[in-house]
């Protein structure tokens, strides 16, 4: 199964192969959250089904629209070594906002993260928890990466999840 990106519009294109049979079909984005669903119930352990990865959507077609969603399963699907090593990037305030984001992602509960949740999402991925956590933190705040919820818990903003689907999408192959 695989999902992709064209120009400015967005459609998502399925295609998938049992035996002989092989059919191949365009969804409206709707389909999107079904689609992850069936994708996280019933997606096999052997590597060797997947030919190829899935890829998500990183914009809806007229702009608008939370990438917060998607970024999430995508994240779900990977660790957070995997998701540091892919994006590279190299700042502390870039990385406390992807492991922010993956705390996130990997809540059943809808809530705000801390320090410590983060540091374990570091600890998680064999990375070193920035030593000035505070000022990191500050400028991912004013970056507007990350959003103060009370004055110790943050969530990921609108332009954090924006930046993390930009690095979704460089790091799926072309």
């Amino acid at each position: 199964m695989s999902v992709w990106r064209q120009n400015t519009i967005m459609s998502i294109k399925l295609r998938f192969e049992k035996g002989s049979l092989s059919t191949q079909v365009v969804l409206k984005d709707e389909a999107l959250p079904a689609l992850l669903d069936i994708i996280s119930k019933h997606q096999s352990d052997d590597l060797s089904a997947t030919s190829s990865p899935i890829l998500l959507p990183v914009e809806k077609p007229n702009g608008a629209g939370d990438r917060s969603s998607t970024c999430k399963a995508w994240l779900k699907q990977h660790s957070a070594a995997e998701a540091l090593n892919l994006f590279n990037w190299q700042t502390n305030p870039e990385k406390i906002v992807l492991m922010g984001a993956f705390h996130e992602a990997n809540q059943e509960e809808d809530e705000a993260w801390r320090s410590s949740d983060v540091e374990k999402r570091f600890a998680d991925a064999k990375e070193a928890f920035p030593a000035n956590f505070p000022r990191d933190i500050a400028a991912a705040i004013k970056d507007g990466l990350i959003a103060t919820v009370t004055p110790r818990t943050y969530r990921v903003s609108r332009t954090g999840w924006n930046k993390i689907a930009e690095a979704i999408a460089k790091s799926l192959p072309s």
